[in-house]
């Protein structure tokens, strides 16, 4: 009846429901793409391309709630789906950190919320002011019978989304450790833009509990709003990083067929839970110094740690727990110290004046400008350009 009405009503929409159903629109497209030639393993362009298809659905009921309010009960039967949105990017992130992740039965739980609380509210249907889940209002002027309803529901997608954000962010930080250890360079791989997704969920959702808390001192504000915000910002994330992510587990992780037996008599052991020892360490070191002076192998814009333990003949874990050991740095942060001194150097050679800064950077074996700028404004206090200025001024200074 209530669709029937609304059929035959004059078709009027607000201006905010025509922005959100262009979102909507924009994520469905998304969805499709991702899903049909996506970059990434198929698990994980199949999971972001469902993250874009619940944004969708989302988006949907947010304008059949502003335009049929009639339907309001059941349009949130839809926006159950919300306690998918944890789950899913929390197996987005583990296809694209741990290799060989498949999904298994075991997973299955993490859907189980949507389950339960699509029950609950078909359980409360039709939503009514003294039913056993809903909680009174302190002001009556603004309070209806569904906000009394969906206190239950809100409280569970406020815990869901703070929850699987932490996680989240918890397993990025380990992640990024790790590459660190493999990798010189790691823009593409950081995955850095899924935390910026948890941190405006987590943001969206606190303010979500503000304005709810401010409802009941009679704050007409829609806690609603900090949800499709979010929704919003993860979209254009997705549209400016998720589609260019690249394949992360396609790297060598091999060890030599002949890696010369390690030296575990020893009484001097630097690592405890390795079979390197301290005397190996210091021998491995004095290769790998000499290494970078006669073959540079920084300059190598995709350089590995594996590539250094082929040319060592000797395995992965060695070369990262000696640079490590020996130099206190990662082997990302190892490499990229030994870029910014063959940056200096070409700075300060004035045969390649005619070098941009952007053309120093890539010469010394860095693959983005950014990185460059960053790296070397860490280690010298200066951009580039500030660097080759302050040594011209003093070569003029001493010649005059």
């Amino acid at each position: 009846m209530a669709l029937n009405a609304f059929l035959s009503s004059p078709l009027t929409i607000q201006p905010f429901s025509l922005f959100i159903g262009a979102c909507m629109c924009f994520s469905f497209g998304l969805s499709f793409f991702l899903w049909r030639a996506g970059p990434g393993s198929a698990g994980a362009k199949n999971t972001m391309a469902l993250v874009s298809l619940l944004i969708s659905m989302l988006a949907l009921a947010v304008i059949m709630q502003a335009e049929i309010p009639a339907l309001r009960g059941q349009v949130y039967y839809l926006v159950s789906i919300q306690m998918l949105t944890g789950p899913l990017l929390y197996f987005y992130v583990l296809f694209q950190t741990r290799s060989n992740f498949t999904l298994q039965a075991t997973h299955l739980w993490h859907l189980s919320p949507l389950l339960i609380f699509t029950l609950i509210w078909h359980w409360q249907m039709p939503v009514e002011l003294n039913h056993s889940l809903a909680l009174p209002c302190f002001s009556n002027e603004l309070c209806d019978v569904y906000r009394q309803n969906r206190y239950l529901h809100k409280v569970a997608a406020w815990v869901s989304n703070l929850a699987y954000c932490f996680i989240i962010i918890g397993i990025l930080k380990s992640y990024q450790v790790q590459i660190k250890r493999r990798f010189s360079n790691i823009e593409e791989i950081n995955l850095r833009w899924v935390t910026m997704i948890c941190w405006c969920y987590i943001l969206g959702t606190l303010l979500a509990i503000l304005f709810e808390a401010g409802y009941f001192l009679g704050n007409e504000f829609n806690s609603g709003h900090m949800h499709e915000l979010a929704m919003l910002v993860t979209t254009v994330l997705i549209a400016h990083y998720g589609v260019r992510q690249v394949t992360i587990h396609a790297e060598e992780n091999e060890e030599p067929q002949n890696q010369p037996a390690a030296n575990v008599s020893s009484s001097n052991k630097k690592y405890q839970t390795s079979s390197l020892t301290e005397v190996d360490a210091a021998s491995l070191w004095q290769q790998l110094q000499q290494l970078m002076v006669t073959e540079q192998p920084y300059l190598e814009a995709g350089l590995k740690v594996s590539d250094l333990a082929k040319r060592l003949d000797v395995s992965v874990s060695h070369v990262s727990e000696t640079i490590n050991g020996h130099a206190g740095l990662s082997f990302y942060d190892f490499i990229n110290k030994q870029r910014i001194e063959a940056a200096i150097r070409i700075l300060e050679d004035p045969n390649k004046a005619h070098l941009s800064a952007t053309e120093v950077g890539f010469e010394a074996g860095f693959n983005s400008v950014s990185t460059f700028y960053s790296h070397f404004k860490n280690y010298q206090g200066c951009t580039p350009k500030q660097y080759r200025s302050n040594k011209n001024a003093a070569t003029v200074s001493l010649k005059s």
